[in-house]
């Protein structure tokens, strides 16, 4: 340990805060806290990074952040100008990597046992648009790794599961082929497959899914059917969990997510993990019990310079979290722990679990130590980023983060965890309980990847978000108005080429061409800073439909011959942007769409497109002119008719899309046929919804005028009539009345209050104006 001591005179506080940032993020050194007064001593505290690297490192940032606003966020930023909103700190943090020609990033992947879902969607899609920013428009080098969890309760109890099902179908199938002839078979049978269909309904445990296993295999061999081996789990699972990895990777690339750098698998690791926990037990932070090893939570704790439960202190020591960490098939090992809050790094297999040999025994790993061994092989003992959804705070990043520190002794691994927010679903939870749970593939077949994405990206990738009808339809109509965009921008540069090839483009710039060049300046620093302000990019998306609507508003001002220049400007920025999103650009013919899309010897689409749009605009201009003129009076009515016909009916099938506009020139943009019919579809529902509405109204409105003429035709003196009571909306009915009709006493015979009494003579001179008025019309 080697300590500096600096008095502040001396050493500005804000060259002093930069030292300490270069120190501990670039040259692996820890720096301890700040505490600075005018004129005191401030000490300086290098720890070299193989023997302590504290996690009070943290700390230092923490201290730096407080005093960001005296040093001014410039001083700290790194040179990118990046900020990343830290999940240790809970602070927006310059960004600057362990090594800057690489970034170093860890993410958390699927545990693949099930299809992928819109929670999925929500962590991956995220991160692969912050991935994409940091390397497309800061220029990170990133080196991306990625987890599949292949060993996990979930996957043993799910391939028992499958087993069970699949041996009760091939029973079932046998007796239908040999019931025709033995229909005892049938009958010693069902018994047996009724229990085990019971056990597959419901949450049943391991010892259930293998005991029903048992009793369906002796079943059918006591009547003499085909032997049924039961699970052979060694082998099943590997089977399942390759399946759902090919399906994940497949929903991935449908989202146009890219693909990690690195993938690993908890079964091509478990002897690297095995000696990532004997590494951690020579160096005291785990202990052996009946089998199984456990992370010492408390000797973790004691150690100078360590601490458990940095993510989130307050959730420590939550039992229903760390159960559910430790997995559905370990909750009975509960007894073998020294604390409650000790955690299992290798588990004791049980009968009916995947095993392999290990210096405690035969068993398998536990959840949390996978990220922890496999990142450290590819990654190193330091690590720029490790991301995953939010409710991997605790335990698992919590228990990754110790078993490294307790493997590398030190004590900070990580510097930055970012964490994606939760993904509801119309406002709830997503649950297979609730029936709300969607897969990727599901949300596919009513939504692009594109609109998915745009819904993402209105959301920072920290933040909680809603998948609903409403979040989906503003996403939808934001991706419609980009490709319209796409398409306008696209045909008007297209127009001015065409014109400068004539020679009548003008190149010159005027006060339009000076505006719109200077809010594309003003909205490129705009977007820029949001950027950098931790991936902002729903306020990137707030600029950039700033410019759309500017450039709109220009591209209708100006003649086809002026801009040309300009507008390819906007639309390169456009491309760079949109890219480092993820997002392709609709209706841009350049050289890779015309290669890919056009068909040997004939047309591409967006040229046949091009085509039927502009004629389709002659026709119905033709039209329109027509009718203004009294024309044939058929002749309008039936071409536009057919010119609706063709944009609603005839070109979505063939996957153009084509909007009308003020211009007279319509917007069409190509995409998946099924897509555009299922947008043409939710506008036909929400139509016919307008319409019933309007019609309710128009019905309530006029049984509310019937009835109050219905009421004004009735005289006064019989306004309290039992008979008119339905009409006057009255609960009960009244007795007698006064000679003038109004109520003395309720129908039991009750006398009527005064206060009543007043209330209901207002009620009679109101009535009588009306009546009056009623009888003069």
């Amino acid at each position: 340990r080697v300590r500096f001591r600096y008095v502040a005179s001396r050493m500005r506080r804000k060259t002093l805060s930069v030292l300490c940032l270069v120190l501990t993020r670039s040259r692996g050194f820890h720096v301890g806290s700040l505490r600075t007064a005018p004129m005191a001593r401030l000490p300086l505290r290098l720890i070299s990074r193989r023997t302590v690297r504290t996690h009070t490192m943290h700390g230092v940032s923490c201290d730096l952040k407080a005093h960001s606003t005296l040093l001014g966020n410039e001083q700290l930023a790194s040179e990118n100008g990046l900020w990343l909103l830290n999940s240790l700190t809970q602070n927006n943090e310059p960004f600057v990597p362990i090594d800057p020609g690489c970034v170093k990033w860890y993410i958390c992947g699927p545990t693949v046992y099930d299809a992928a879902h819109l929670g999925h969607a929500r962590n991956y899609i995220a991160f692969d648009i912050v991935r994409r920013v940091m390397m497309d428009y800061f220029g990170f080098d990133i080196l991306y790794v990625m987890n599949i969890t292949d060993i996990d309760d979930k996957i043993i109890l799910r391939t028992h599961r499958n087993h069970l099902a699949a041996m009760i179908d091939r029973i079932k199938q046998s007796v239908a082929q040999a019931s025709a002839a033995n229909k005892d078979i049938a009958a010693a049978l069902a018994v047996s497959l009724d229990a085990a269909s019971k056990v597959l309904e419901g949450s049943t445990g391991l010892r259930e899914l293998m005991d029903a296993q048992q009793v369906v295999s002796e079943a059918a061999e006591a009547v003499g059917l085909m032997p049924l081996a039961v699970c052979d789990v060694q082998s099943a699972f590997v089977e399942l969990t390759s399946c759902e990895e090919s399906s994940f990777f497949a929903d991935m690339e449908a989202l146009n997510v890219l693909p990690p750098d690195v993938v690993t698998r908890v079964t091509d690791y478990v002897p690297e993990i095995i000696k990532y926990i004997e590494t951690i037990e020579s160096n005291g932070y785990c202990y052996e019990a009946n089998g199984s090893v456990y992370f010492d939570t408390a000797a973790f704790g004691q150690s100078k310079g360590k601490t458990y439960g940095k993510l989130e202190p307050g959730k420590v020591g939550d039992a229903a979290l760390m159960a559910e960490g430790e997995g559905a098939l370990s909750l009975s090992k509960e007894g073998e722990k020294r604390q409650p809050a000790d955690f299992a790094l290798w588990k004791a297999s049980k009968r009916g679990e995947p095993a392999w040999d290990s210096p405690w025994g035969t068993g398998r790993p536990g959840w949390h130590i996978e990220c922890s061994a496999m990142a450290s092989d590819v990654l190193g003992d330091a690590v720029d980023l490790n991301s995953g959804g939010s409710d991997l705070k605790f335990p698992h990043h919590e228990n990754q983060m110790a078993q490294a520190e307790a493997h590398f002794d030190c004590c900070n691994w990580v510097n930055y965890f970012l964490h994606s927010g939760h993904l509801t679903i119309e406002g709830m939870k997503m649950s297979k309980s609730l029936k709300n749970f969607i897969t990727v593939r599901q949300a596919l077949t009513r939504f692009s990847s594109r609109q998915l994405r745009f819904l993402f990206l209105l959301h920072r990738f920290n933040e909680p978000m809603e998948y609903s009808e409403n979040t989906m339809s503003t996403a939808a109509d934001l991706e419609r108005r980009f490709a319209s965009f796409d398409s306008s921008i696209a045909a008007r540069i297209a127009e001015a080429d065409a014109a400068s090839a004539k020679g009548l483009a003008i190149a010159k710039w005027e006060e339009e061409e000076r505006k719109l060049h200077a809010l594309l300046v003003s909205k490129r620093e705009a977007v820029d800073k949001a950027l950098k302000n931790s991936i902002d990019t729903p306020s990137a998306l707030k600029q950039l439909e700033q410019l759309i609507r500017a450039t709109n508003t220009y591209m209708q001002a100006v003649p086809s011959e002026r801009g040309g220049s300009l507008l390819r400007s906007i639309s390169r920025y456009f491309d760079k942007i949109l890219n480092c999103f993820g997002l392709e650009r609709v209706g841009i013919l350049n050289e890779k769409s015309s290669a890919s899309q056009v068909v040997k010897g004939g047309a591409s689409p967006i040229q046949l497109a091009a085509a039927m749009s502009g004629f389709r605009d002659s026709v119905r201009s033709a039209a329109i002119t027509s009718q203004k003129t009294q024309g044939v009076a058929d002749l309008p009515k039936s071409i536009l008719q057919q010119c609706d016909e063709l944009r609603d009916e005839v070109l979505p099938k063939l996957g153009v899309r084509i909007e009308d506009r003020a211009s007279g020139t319509a917007q069409y943009t190509l995409d998946d046929p099924a897509l555009i019919e299922a947008e043409a579809a939710r506008r036909r529902y929400a139509a016919e919804k307008a319409r019933i509405d309007k019609q309710s109204r128009e019905e309530a409105k006029q049984a509310r005028r019937e009835r109050e003429l219905a009421r004004a035709s009735i005289p006064p003196t019989k306004m309290f009539f039992p008979e008119y009571d339905e009409l006057f909306e009255r609960v009960g009915s009244f007795g007698a009345l006064d000679e003038h009709g109004i109520p003395l006493e309720h129908a039991n015979g009750v006398a009527v209050s005064k206060s009543l009494r007043k209330k209901l003579l207002k009620q009679a001179e109101k009535h009588s104006s009306l009546h009056q008025e009623t009888l003069a019309s």
